[in-house]
């Protein structure tokens, strides 16, 4: 019967544990869901993206329909993947420039966000109109940026800066993921009781056998 109880304990304790870890999760709200990598896209190699794989883009007329969104708060990990840019483009986070179409690509970087709409806004001094693209916008002319290889903990961010009259989103692409989330103090104090009934269950049954 104490065998019972501790092994349920133990199921207990250890999806307590899991829950907590997945605490923030990834998803995009909003944005135009029948767009697709375009056959011109120049990035499949950076990104593991095929021709044809679904986006979810926004541009100036849906850029207030939402974006990307954290349900946390959590940390987050972007890694600059790549780009096929004549212009200098810019990823923002929080305020401050993180990547450029001069970066390494595999160079990544971690911040911690509340839960939200993830602040960042992507820029460009070149494309028919020089301006930015804001995360739940607004977007300036001809500006857009599309979310592919969406899942719950990772997603590819695909800029399209405006320039030469394409749609192709490869001006710079970034992976977002969310880093796994610290068990909070409640999680190991009970994971601590479940060690401890099982050492004590251990002993009870020596000490049966003994006597």
């Amino acid at each position: 019967m104490i065998k019972t109880k501790v092994i349920g304990l133990v199921v207990a304790g250890f999806m307590l544990s899991a829950a907590s870890a997945q605490a923030a999760v990834l998803s995009v709200i909003g944005g135009d869901n029948t767009q697709t990598i375009e056959s011109n896209f120049s990035l499949t190699a950076q990104t593991g993206l095929a021709i044809g794989a679904p986006l979810i883009a926004f541009n100036t007329a849906n850029a207030a329909t939402g974006g990307l969104f954290l349900s946390g708060p959590g940390t987050l990990s972007f890694e600059y993947l790549g780009k096929e840019a004549a212009f200098t483009n810019v990823f923002y986070t929080g305020g401050s420039p993180l990547f450029t179409t001069a970066s390494v690509p595999g160079t990544t970087s971690s911040s911690a966000f509340p839960s939200g709409l993830v602040d960042f806004v992507l820029t460009t001094s070149g494309g028919g109109l020089p301006g930015a693209a804001v995360n739940g916008g607004p977007i300036t002319g001809a500006l857009s940026f599309a979310f592919a290889a969406v899942s719950s903990n990772s997603v590819i961010l695909l800029f399209n800066d405006g320039g030469f009259n394409d749609t192709d989103r490869d001006d710079l692409a970034l992976r977002v993921s969310v880093s796994q989330v610290p068990l909070p103090a409640a999680a190991w104090l009970l994971l601590s009781a479940i060690l401890g009934l099982v050492s004590f269950s251990r002993i009870r049954r020596k000490s049966a056998q003994t006597a």
